[in-house]
């Protein structure tokens, strides 16, 4: 018999791959990526984006951008609205858990703002976010920002005025195990944008000088997330020791408006 060459042998297996049916040739490769074991509507309460205020001056901590490159150019705007969630303690107040981190995925800065129905916070990301980094050896021009809703964990003497964890947070009413979450303590109803101001490299020649550079602002929604009791608890471990040993630092500000 003669020996059957790798080319014919190929054409052989793709004619059987093909004759032994639609099923198997439309199988599903089973997916790399872990399915998030989401908290109960935390999609509606989870929120996140990203920053970028001057990688087109100075490198990110990861090593992103730098003098004449293509990147952030400028302060950017958050802007969180209650849209008003009147099933929460408070008369419609929900705290608003806000984590910064670099493009390394340090924690830079957390901190707790209350918002009461219908009402506008807006932040300054370089005033209010990253000017008191924890780790203020390391660059704060990208990275990531997320917001927890959380419920109030009392109520206050008036709208606004309702009261979030105090000091060092154990966060989403969790128990005495850090980071486990009781049921009913995230809140959904709270909406933010961001604004980008972007410098980005042109090899247009009609720019005076040529190659010049585009800059453009435009305006995100922050996407909706889900959140599962392992990133909750991370989330809780690294907050909770910005208050607790950060003599200060890696405490972000609440902006202006509530």
């Amino acid at each position: 018999m003669k020996r059957i060459g790798s080319l014919t042998l190929a054409a052989l297996l793709g004619v059987a791959v093909w004759y032994a049916g639609p099923a198997l040739r439309a199988a599903q490769q089973q997916a790399f990526a872990q399915e998030i074991n989401a908290i109960a509507q935390s999609d509606g309460a989870y929120l996140l984006s990203y920053y970028d205020t001057s990688t087109a001056f100075g490198k990110s901590e990861g090593g992103y951008g730098g003098a004449g490159h293509s990147g952030g150019s400028g302060d950017a705007l958050v802007r969180i609205v209650n849209a008003g969630n009147y099933e929460t303690v408070g008369m419609g107040d929900v705290c608003a858990n806000i984590y910064v981190f670099n493009d390394i995925q340090e924690m830079e800065e957390c901190c707790q703002c209350d918002l009461s129905a219908n009402s506008l916070m807006t932040f300054s990301v370089i005033s209010d976010l990253t000017s008191n980094p924890l780790f203020s050896s390391e660059s704060t021009e990208a990275g990531v920002i997320k917001i927890l809703g959380t419920n109030p964990i009392s109520a206050g003497p008036s709208p606004g005025a309702s009261r979030c964890s105090i000091g060092a947070p154990v966060l989403a009413g969790s128990n005495s195990t850090m980071g486990v979450p009781v049921a009913g303590t995230l809140a959904e109803g709270l909406h933010a944008w961001i604004n980008h101001t972007e410098t980005m490299a042109s090899n247009q020649g009609g720019f005076t000088p040529p190659w010049g550079f585009v800059t453009s602002t435009s305006v995100e929604e922050f996407a909706h997330s889900e959140l599962d009791a392992g990133e909750l608890a991370q989330l809780n471990l690294e907050c909770a020791f910005n208050y607790a040993h950060g003599s200060g630092h890696g405490i972000c500000k609440c902006g202006l408006g509530d």
